[in-house]
């Protein structure tokens, strides 16, 4: 059996694979969908954020300035990639929104990843299944910890 350090050191080296491959992955879906890998970020930003977010936020996300921000959204809403939305509750600003056909184009190109993805899952018994998902939720939000820490940007 392993020692801890050694097991602490194959997470540490796996995680940083999946990271790896799923970088590539963007890659080749931001190019297949003729976008910038910061164009095609901002998307994935857009898309999968809880609530709807705004080009301030935007801007953090990216760690650009407002105005890169600014032009990205332009770019993406010209494209027809995405929408700014007034936001309900406060009418001076905006909520940036995919537009039907940006997700339906994002599924497209996404599906056979998921689809391995959910094979892959399935190959596991639901209590690996459950050991896995408790696994990947925590390094998760170690990670979300970790970026949001408080500590002053450099």
């Amino acid at each position: 059996m392993p020692s801890a350090d050694a097991q602490r050191s194959a997470f540490a080296s796996l995680l940083q694979e999946l990271h790896d491959a799923t970088m590539q992955a963007g890659f080749v879906t931001a190019r297949r969908m003729n976008l910038s890998t910061t164009d095609a970020a901002a998307i994935e930003h857009i898309t999968l954020a809880a609530v709807p977010i705004g080009p301030a936020e935007l801007s953090v996300r990216l760690g650009v300035t407002r105005s890169s921000a600014t032009e990205i959204i332009d770019r993406l809403v010209r494209s027809g990639h995405i929408q700014r939305r007034r936001d309900e509750a406060d009418g001076r600003r905006f909520r940036l929104v995919p537009t039907d056909e940006a997700r339906d184009l994002v599924a497209v190109e996404l599906a056979p990843l998921e689809h391995r993805v959910e094979e892959i899952g399935a190959s596991f018994t639901v209590q690996q299944q459950r050991v896995i998902t408790e696994f990947l939720e925590a390094v998760a939000t170690a990670h979300r910890e970790f970026a949001t820490d408080g500590k002053p940007e450099r």
